[in-house]
């Protein structure tokens, strides 16, 4: 049985959040780090040391911007015009309210045989708990976003009577709440108390004699990262002492933590694997689990568990890549990494960086010659990657340089042009010391060779951004490509067509100029990046039957696998 949590050969590293609740999305989270500055006591550069532009100084920028010029200056021309100043809240959020466009949901009557979720329910006759469990436990997880706490009250049901079974999820209580800890900097006792409303929730919700075996956990993610460790440690270890002298649960063993990247990542993975029925005691190693890609706004995380030939000697190269998790009585050696700065809000300002150094560099052979001090949202930097004509306001912010206002006006140049772009901030021809290399120079085996046969599921904005616009799940890799190639053509390109009585598309499309850049950033990710092949299958969705893809209830899962025990008192 697991420890809590999971044991792993990794040090510690962050790593975004990844998809929420469809009501509180963690996007906010992603946004608040993509776009925040160090804080004092912050030992951190805004730019981590594995961020793909820190070594990019402005000589080493330029010289890219000379490469880029041909690409967008002799197919990213733009006659001006459009709105000036275009900016919409939603362009960084899933809708006004935070509801999810139409949920692509794989139904319950169609989850394989082995899923939890087949079980029969602690309410059936049928329901036999394995010996010395009950049939009815609960278990209560607080995601501490920088933006707001959301608590997760899980019910599962035990009616498998094979000791190693997994339960099924019968029931789960969200409750959210405002602002998040991160906001009572300095306040530890009031960051505890702002949880008051979701515990006392929890409480009503648990039965009285259940309450002592109830396990908690707290695991905070991006705002705290940014408070410096001595500020998020006193608001930890004061919610810590909250939780145990005034509430009836059993706070778990290093459960109030600054949750490690790599652990959200795992844990969306044993999520997404336990609903569909892939790891448990009866499933043997070589039946294959799914993979996890998750784009959130700052960063971008892949997990999966690679399949070597027994009789070959070739398996995962030593490293922090590595994750060794003992689940359901089943030891699974997985591949996962963050590759911070490539989020997806953070791949727009690297690209309206090059794209600005574009403009600068080629400004002097034009008679035309600006500097890049002199910047401000008077000069309009024609973009490849945006709408033609479509005109918005962004921070320009590259290692070295001084921050910038300008106007970007998209040329609607195209996929073809955008994408030239797009692959070299992807930086697929970097060193790679350990191959083979994703990207960015990052060591990962090939996942034609030891992942050619699972299932791939992107989550978060992968499917925020392509859901609205009518492609089904599963989708191929050259099907994302197809519908790039066609958003990137315009409004008045026959192409659009496809968008013909789509109300929820054609208000997506119309609300954000850079849908071009995100869809052709996700699919350079897909294809150049992880190697996807054209024909490779991709899932995506926010649910699985009723419930929410995400780290949550991975989290939990593995602290009820592991070793608990009821409060003494």
């Amino acid at each position: 049985m697991p420890s809590f949590p999971p044991k792993s050969s990794l040090p510690t590293h962050q790593l975004q959040p990844l998809a929420q609740h469809q009501d509180q999305s963690d996007d906010d989270d992603d946004m608040q780090t993509a776009n925040s500055r160090r804080q004092p006591g912050d030992k951190g550069d805004r730019f981590s040391s594995s961020h793909p532009f820190r070594s990019l100084t402005p000589r080493r920028i330029a010289a890219i911007a000379a490469v880029l010029i041909v690409c967008i200056f002799f197919f990213g021309k733009s006659s001006g015009g459009g709105r000036d100043g275009y900016h919409s809240a939603a362009v960084e959020t899933l809708t006004a309210d935070g509801v999810a466009p139409n949920e692509a949901a794989v139904e319950v009557d169609k989850l394989p045989s082995g899923s939890p979720q087949k079980q029969h329910s602690a309410s059936s006759r049928k329901c036999t708990p394995p010996p010395g469990k009950k049939a009815t436990t609960y278990a209560i997880m607080i995601d501490a976003g920088s933006t707001g706490s959301r608590l997760h009250l899980y019910t599962f049901s035990h009616c498998d009577p094979n000791p190693d079974a997994l339960p099924k999820l019968e029931d789960e209580l969200f409750v959210t709440t405002k602002p998040g800890l991160s906001s009572y900097k300095g306040k530890p006792v009031d960051a505890a108390e702002s949880l008051r409303s979701l515990l006392q929730q929890a409480v009503d919700a648990v039965p009285e004699h259940e309450r002592s075996c109830t396990p908690i956990a707290v695991k905070a993610t991006a705002g705290l990262r940014l408070l410096g460790s001595k500020q998020s440690q006193d608001i930890l270890d004061e919610v810590e002492r909250w939780l145990s002298d005034e509430w009836p649960f059993a706070v778990v063993k290093d459960g109030v933590v600054v949750m490690d990247g790599k652990d959200e990542g795992v844990y969306a993975w044993i999520t997404i694997n336990f609903l569909l029925g892939f790891i448990g005691p009866d499933q043997p190693a070589s039946a294959g689990t799914a993979a996890v890609m998750d784009l959130g706004g700052a960063s971008t995380q892949i997990v999966f568990e690679p399949i070597y030939d027994p009789g070959s000697s070739d398996k995962l190269a030593p490293g922090d890549h590595i994750y060794e998790l003992d689940f359901a009585g089943k030891d699974h050696v997985l591949y996962q990494h963050s590759h911070l700065g490539y989020g997806l809000m953070q791949a727009r300002r690297a690209l309206h960086n090059l794209v600005a150094y574009s403009y600068v560099w080629s400004s002097a052979p034009k008679g035309k010659h600006v500097e890049w001090d002199d910047l401000s949202t008077r000069d309009r930097i024609p973009n490849p990657c945006m709408f033609k004509g479509e005109t918005k306001k962004v921070t320009l912010d590259p290692p070295g340089r001084a921050e910038k206002d300008v106007t970007m006006v998209g040329t609607g140049a195209g996929f073809e042009a955008c994408r030239r772009v797009m692959e070299v901030m992807i930086n697929k021809d970097a060193a790679c010391e350990e191959p083979p290399c994703a990207f960015a120079g990052v060591y990962q085996p090939r996942m034609s060779e030891v992942f050619s046969a699972g299932k791939v599921w992107a989550l978060s904005y992968f499917y925020d951004r392509i859901a609205p616009l009518g492609l089904s799940s599963p989708f191929s890799i050259s099907s994302l490509r197809q519908l790039t190639a066609d958003v990137c053509s315009g409004r008045d390109s026959k192409a659009w067509a496809r968008f013909k009585g789509n109300a929820e598309a054609l208000d997506e499309l119309s609300d954000r100029p850079e849908y071009c850049l995100d869809l052709t950033f996700m699919y350079s990710l897909l294809s150049l990046g992880y190697e996807l092949e054209e024909e490779r299958q991709v899932w995506m969705g926010k649910k699985v039957g009723d419930v929410e893809l995400g780290w949550a209830l991975g989290a939990a899962l593995a602290m009820v696998e592991g070793h608990l025990s009821c409060r003494a008192d």
